[in-house]
């Protein structure tokens, strides 16, 4: 592949919060044209009006025909049906990313289908989102500022990885390399375990009355399990895709819960008190190494 100097035309799969707001920032940047692509009417006739996309279509390889750079923003288990579907329409020397929670699985499959293609693929996950969905609560500011994690594997084309890091550099996000494998376990750790576990204290509360208990959730109740409003489906998807590393951090999560209610079950003040202290202690030292990133 020759290495591309400039992208001007950007086909963005899949237009919900994340491909929408991909769409919003790339029209900010002067002689940028975006091509989106979507199932359904409705999200196409507002991806018009709302300034996410210059064109809009129903078939991907339509969309991504004369495209530099192609992001497949779609639920990880769709993102190598959607790329399939784009393959015959890609040009000689494009570069195909995604945005998939989860990599090593999508990687392994991405990188299978695009053996021989003629375009290059880069797995990509930015960790920026909300807990809305859908094309309305798209931003343009979503990516400036966020950690987008770039994870090669073996086969990726150095010069496809190039673009890709200056891709979403020019969206004023932070880029940092890892491997899909390496990327999976941290992200169980920091971003699917914790949904989880809102989602499990929303459960666990929520098996009370509403309205004998909804009166009495404080700012403490609601932003610990704000996550916990996000897409079940696609929440699905990722810890399907990602089972085993999500696993082992689950594993944990019982150990300690099994400690803390044993401490108190028997009365063990002083125990609650030192994993109070300790959690309180681990969360800083892991706010103050945020700042150490690129």
């Amino acid at each position: 592949m020759s290495e591309i100097i400039e992208i001007n035309k950007v086909a963005i799969i899949g237009l919900g919060l994340m491909g929408g707001s991909l769409g919003l920032a790339l029209r900010r940047r002067p002689g940028v044209r975006v091509r989106g692509c979507a199932r359904r009417a409705e999200t196409r006739r507002l991806a018009l009006e709302t300034g996410v996309a210059d064109e809009v279509f129903d078939n991907p390889a339509e969309a991504v025909r004369g495209a530099q750079m192609t992001v497949v923003c779609t639920p990880v288990n769709l993102i190598a049906e959607m790329a399939a579907a784009c393959i015959p329409g890609l040009a000689p020397g494009s570069v195909v990313a995604d945005v998939g929670s989860s990599k090593a699985e999508v990687v392994r499959r991405m990188d299978a289908l695009f053996a021989g293609s003629p375009a290059d693929f880069v797995g990509c996950h930015p960790i920026a989102g909300s807990e809305r969905q859908g094309l309305d609560a798209a931003r343009a500011d979503l990516y400036r500022g966020s950690l987008v994690v770039i994870t090669p594997s073996a086969l990726t084309n150095p010069a496809a990885l190039r673009v890709a890091d200056d891709f979403w550099a020019g969206l004023g996000a932070r880029v940092c390399r890892v491997a899909p494998e390496e990327h999976d376990r941290l992200l169980a750790a920091t971003s699917h375990l914790p949904h989880l576990a809102a989602a499990l204290l929303a459960a666990t509360v929520g098996r009370h009355a509403p309205e004998r208990v909804g009166a009495f959730c404080g700012s403490g109740f609601w932003d610990t399990t704000r996550v916990a409003e996000g897409d079940p489906a696609m929440w699905h998807d990722i810890i399907q895709t990602n089972r085993a590393a999500v696993l082992e951090e689950l594993r944990a999560l019982q150990c300690n819960l099994a400690g803390l209610t044993a401490a108190v079950e028997t009365g063990d003040m002083e125990t609650v008190r030192r994993l109070l202290a300790e959690a309180r202690a681990k969360r800083r030292a892991l706010e103050s190494a945020t700042k150490g990133l690129p």
